[in-house]
């Protein structure tokens, strides 16, 4: 099966060019994609297009899982499954994500859309002591966001916001709440577009966002769960509506703490692509796993990409339990 893990194409949708080090470590992730293309677990392996060469013997076979076949770049005819669909870039904007949101009655107040360092000043002014964030309108793994507090943007923060405008155009600033869980939802437009979704998973984050893998099955709370799995269908509705988009897409959420008590914001991040939720669920059906991760591996987990030793290398590693 050919397959197409263009992980890149955010970046390609924001109009950048992704630095060397980060094509080489998405080409890497992207390898796992191959878990969910149908068979595979005997026989030839899949052959996968990713942004750049990846060693081989980085790539470990699992009962149940071989490693592709990768060839960097992009594929020269057609394939058969693909991380994103290159047309779905008005889909996946997070400025329509927050349009939608408020359209439902859940997007995070004083969440909005800047487009200059002047709109900024004027709206955060009235964050006074309140964290905040500014991201991309086209990103992934908590890449391409600065975070700030109050009023206060000014120094280096600036530089780099006036530098993230510049080369993104405008961004959608949300405060930055107390997180307590993650939370994602798995779901697929059908071609007449009916929405269905899967149970809620947990996503293991950074105390800055960033993603570090996937726990499938947490105790959730139904009175979480159900709003979560509601606001994703109607979401993903608009998004069919709106732009015309079928295929898979995954909504990101969390729980957070305010005032001593728990809040769902249930519509963080909506992406009309497959993700590591995907796949995740993809490793479950075929080795049995409850958790995909990407930080340093826990004693007895198994490996599904080894670090690297070399000069230079990185420590791009994935596991799973």
């Amino acid at each position: 099966m050919q397959l197409h893990a263009n992980l890149d194409c955010e970046a390609g949708w924001a109009g950048v060019a992704l630095p060397e080090p980060v094509r080489r470590r998405i080409s890497l992730y992207a390898t796992l994609f191959a878990a969910c293309a149908p068979g595979g677990e005997a026989g030839e392996p899949d052959e996968l297009w990713a942004p750049a060469a990846v060693d081989p013997a980085r790539l470990v076979a699992q009962p149940g899982f071989i490693p592709p076949r990768v060839r960097p770049g992009a594929p020269p005819g057609a394939i058969d499954l693909a991380w994103a669909d290159p047309a779905a870039r008005a889909a996946n904007d997070r400025s329509r994500t927050l349009a939608i949101g408020q359209a439902l009655g859940v997007a995070l107040p004083g969440a909005r859309v800047v487009a200059s360092l002047a709109e900024l000043d004027d709206h955060v002014a009235g964050f006074a002591g309140r964290a905040w964030v500014c991201k991309a309108r086209w990103t992934a793994a908590g890449r391409d966001r600065a975070h700030g507090r109050g009023a206060d943007v000014t120094g280096q923060l600036r530089v780099r916001l006036g530098r993230m405008l510049e080369r993104f155009g405008p961004l959608v600033f949300e405060p930055w709440l107390d997180r307590v869980a993650d939370l994602g939802v798995c779901g697929q437009i059908a071609g007449d577009g009916a929405v269905t979704v899967e149970p809620p998973h947990g996503l293991v984050s950074d105390a800055r966002g960033g993603f570090l893998g996937i726990e499938l099955a947490p105790a959730i709370d139904p009175a979480i769960a159900e709003p979560l799995q509601a606001t994703a269908r109607a979401a993903a509705a608009a998004v069919a509506a709106q732009t015309g988009y079928r295929g898979p897409f995954a909504v990101d959420a969390f729980v957070y703490r305010d005032s001593g008590a728990r809040h769902l914001h249930p519509l963080c991040e909506l992406n009309a692509r497959y993700t590591f939720g995907w796949i995740a669920r993809a490793l479950a059906r075929r080795l049995g796993i409850r958790r995909l991760g990407f930080a340093p591996p826990p004693p007895g987990a198994t490996i599904l990409i080894r670090p690297g030793d070399g000069p230079g290398d990185d420590r791009v590693t994935a596991w799973c339990t």
